[in-house]
């Protein structure tokens, strides 16, 4: 699949950029689900750098309504800022590169759809390398991005995977792989299945809230992970958010919680040695000081209560996405070595662990930045 995308290129470059060669290609980021390649042109149809990802198809069923989605909220917010100069607004909003026909994507010979968007040089994604600070900086990048979304007026939204962030039902996919056990490897992971259907009751904290009219859907990214902010090389600030194709109606807590879950402690995403995955509070406090100047509005006192709460639902969701892949054989998850998506699913639940020996701290932490913020009295 993967040697398919690449002989694609060509065929896919000439639908957005017709004339132009392909002076140099490779793949760029670390990213789970689609390929995604950076592109450098030649030639008299166009100079210059395009980002081409394919969508995946088993991940995106509808990777037309993905891209509709994408289409519709880059032009809110290219309309949001545009008070900015254009230089200047290219590099805080991605810039979508439309086919000589006006079309948002392109499909190759094998039916895949392409989306082109121009290559923001010179900046890089948010490691969490530079500390409290730099987790700070995206952690508002992502507030600033909910707030520009507040008044997205057109039209609806579709849900690109429907319960993305639905607990409940990823608990219950969970169950279904064990008793399913395709690849045959659920007695190697015993431990970490009676872990996760111990913890089952974190699947009803975000629903209960919405469902008792505490909180409210809005424009959301859901998938919130650090690097999908880029960073500029030179001052640090951050720039464009990236990654939208997951981006509708959601919660403001399930952000938040995502950016707890890569943010707020140091260790790997896929190291399972529990020492690495101890939550750090000063980064989990630039997070909240960072998102709540970010969005600029009110967050309902119980948004407020359960941010703490927020990093560990997601953190416990996204453990049994993993935990579930490595029960089905890898079918959603690219890995990269034998028993990657187990390794992912124990380093969430030591996170899961380290945020629920700290939890009394971190409420104190999220309220007394709320209240700096005046965001509560």
């Amino acid at each position: 699949m993967e040697a398919r995308a690449e002989r694609a290129l060509p065929a896919v470059v000439a639908a957005f950029a017709p004339g132009a060669s392909i002076a140099a290609a490779s793949r760029l980021g670390r990213g789970h689900i689609n390929d995604t390649f950076l592109v450098e042109l030649a030639g008299t149809g166009a100079s210059g750098r395009l980002v081409l990802q394919r969508l995946n198809r088993w991940v995106f069923p509808d990777p037309v309504a993905v891209m509709a989605n994408v289409e519709r909220v880059l032009d809110h917010l290219h309309r949001k800022l545009a008070d900015l100069d254009s230089a200047d607004r290219a590099r805080r909003v991605l810039t979508l590169v439309r086919t000589a026909a006006g079309a948002g994507f392109a499909r190759d010979a094998g039916g895949e759809v392409w989306r082109a968007t121009r290559f923001i040089g010179e900046a890089h994604p948010c490691t969490g390398a530079g500390g409290p600070a730099e987790a700070g900086r995206a952690a508002a990048a992502f507030g600033e991005f909910l707030r520009l979304l507040g008044d997205y007026d057109g039209p609806p939204l579709v849900e690109t995977i429907p319960g993305f962030h639905d607990t409940r039902r990823r608990v219950a996919a969970l169950r279904e792989a064990v008793a399913r056990d395709a690849a045959g490897r659920a007695a190697g992971c015993r431990p970490e299945i009676d872990l996760a259907l111990a913890r089952d009751g974190l699947a009803s904290v975000l629903p209960a809230l919405r469902e008792a009219g505490l909180v409210r859907e809005r424009v959301t990214h859901n998938d919130t992970k650090l690097d999908n902010v880029l960073l500029d090389d030179a001052s640090g600030a951050a720039l464009a958010v990236l990654d939208l194709d997951t981006v509708m109606p959601g919660l403001v807590l399930a952000d938040f919680g995502d950016m707890v879950r890569t943010g707020a402690s140091s260790g790997r995403e896929d190291d399972p040695d529990p020492a690495r995955q101890e939550v750090d509070p000063a980064l989990f406090e630039a997070l909240v000081r960072g998102f709540v100047a970010g969005i600029g509005e009110e967050l309902s006192p119980p948004e407020v209560e359960h941010l703490a709460a927020a990093g560990r639902v997601i953190t416990y969701e996204t453990g049994i996405r993993f935990l579930t892949d490595h029960l089905d054989g890898d079918a959603y998850f690219s890995v990269h070595r034998d028993g990657h998506n187990l390794d992912r699913a124990r380093a969430q639940f030591a996170r899961l662990a380290s945020l629920e020996r700290r939890d009394a701290e971190l409420r104190r932490v999220a309220a007394q930045a709320a209240r700096d913020a005046r965001v509560i009295p």
